[in-house]
């Protein structure tokens, strides 16, 4: 694990757009509302009210059967200028005890506590004070959970929401996640859940049970890793700073200088197929692609494209990213290469999917498939048929073989 102590804190404000609408005015704290975008034919709860939620309303469900449910379901826009600063003013408060923070969105924050008990005492009073602070200044109340690493600290502030305190202590972790639903372990969506409960495993401890050869049988061999998970065994690293920071660049440079467009094309795509791919292996999307181009002369074209939502699938932004090519090819001369970015990163919102357009929950699976069968087998296994003509030998490298993203086509 990582650290080996109990030193990881979670802060988790459940519904944080409902949350942060509640913060801003106090008598909406005992309504039935939901956050939903406006104008949309398709479009879905994306937070409800803690007293909607009791009725039944769940993120996720399409707004429409929402309002049969409650027909006095009261529908607010989303106020993602009022949310933006509440994230930022949780950073403000967190970043007085460590510097080691990893800012997520939408009220999720991550702390390593390593090295800062001589300064602020036991990590589980740091946990009280930022808790009571979140509270005071900005009238949210959060989750909060001490442990050993991010898996175990995340299912902590699961367990005590809306709010409430919990800390794991080191070497306990097993015991704690034991007795706890498998729907709070990451990596057990829908179907994971229906297949588990099938064979009557309902609590994380009866996967963590499991040997290998039970494991595999079951799951196959990305199952291993849900084992391991279900155990308590986490070595992923913080992700220090606020995520919108963080950037996921492709950087490509072409072997002969070109200027064809169907060639320019499929460089385009295979880059992004495989940024994208890093993207939602750290379960992120984003809002932000830009993309620069060089030529042989020296100069350099550019192009950004922002959405007010969130880009995650290879369906959309490939289309995102060629569309941002072609603004930025302003020149007919030869191009060297070019930089492509995917920026403003952010916890993926599985609860917008119903938005896309019809048949997204397939594209959400079929996307899914590929995924896995790309880190299996590599990146260009699988591609858009934009991306043939470079041909099989010409291909970009599997960035998951080369973190660097540095490319020669």
């Amino acid at each position: 694990m990582q650290p080996s102590e109990a030193s990881i804190i979670h802060i988790n404000v459940t519904d944080f757009a409902a949350a942060v609408t509640i913060a801003k005015n106090q008598s909406l704290s005992d309504s039935v509302f939901v956050i939903a975008l406006e104008a949309s034919n398709r479009s879905v709860v994306i937070t409800p009210s803690h007293r909607a939620w009791e009725e039944g309303i769940r993120s996720g469900m399409p707004l429409r059967m929402a309002q049969r449910l409650l027909p006095s379901l009261q529908v607010l826009p989303l106020d993602s200028k009022s949310i933006a600063k509440a994230d930022q003013a949780i950073a403000t408060i967190v970043q007085t005890y460590s510097p080691q923070i990893q800012c997520d969105r939408n009220g999720h924050v991550y702390l390593d506590m390593h090295g800062t008990t001589r300064l602020f005492g036991p990590v589980v009073d740091s946990a009280v004070r930022i808790r009571k602070e979140i509270a005071e200044q900005l009238n949210l109340e959060a989750s909060v959970a001490v442990a050993s690493n991010k898996l175990v600290a995340k299912i902590g502030t699961r367990t005590t929401r809306p709010s409430g305190l919990i800390q794991v202590r080191e070497g306990e972790e097993a015991a704690f996640l034991a007795q706890q639903d498998v729907d709070l372990l990451s990596g057990v969506g829908v179907a994971t859940s229906r297949l588990l409960a099938v064979a009557g495993i309902t609590q994380i401890g009866q996967i963590a049970s499991l040997d290998d050869q039970q494991v595999l049988a079951f799951l196959g061999k990305r199952g291993l890793a849900l084992r391991d998970a279900a155990r308590g065994l986490d070595k992923s690293p913080l992700h220090t700073g606020l995520s919108s920071k963080r950037v996921i660049q492709r950087k490509v440079s072409f072997a002969t200088p070109l200027l064809e467009q169907e060639l320019l094309q499929a460089a385009v795509v295979t880059a992004t197929e495989d940024a994208a791919l890093s993207m939602r292996t750290e379960s992120m999307g984003c809002s932000k692609l830009y993309i620069q181009l060089s030529y042989t002369d020296g100069k350099v074209s550019e192009a950004t494209c922002r959405t007010k939502d969130q880009w995650a699938f290879d369906q959309e932004l490939v289309q995102v990213a060629w569309r941002a090519a072609q603004q930025a090819r302003n020149r007919r001369v030869r191009l060297l290469g070019f930089v492509l970015h995917l920026a403003q990163l952010s916890p993926l919102m599985k609860s917008l999917d119903l938005i896309f357009p019809e048949g997204a929950q397939n594209s959400e699976k079929l996307q899914q498939a590929v995924d896995t069968m790309r880190k299996k087998f590599g990146v260009g296994i699988l591609t858009h048929a934009n991306a043939l003509p470079l041909g099989p030998s010409e291909r970009l490298l599997p960035a998951l073989q080369s973190p660097g993203s540095n490319f020669l086509i």
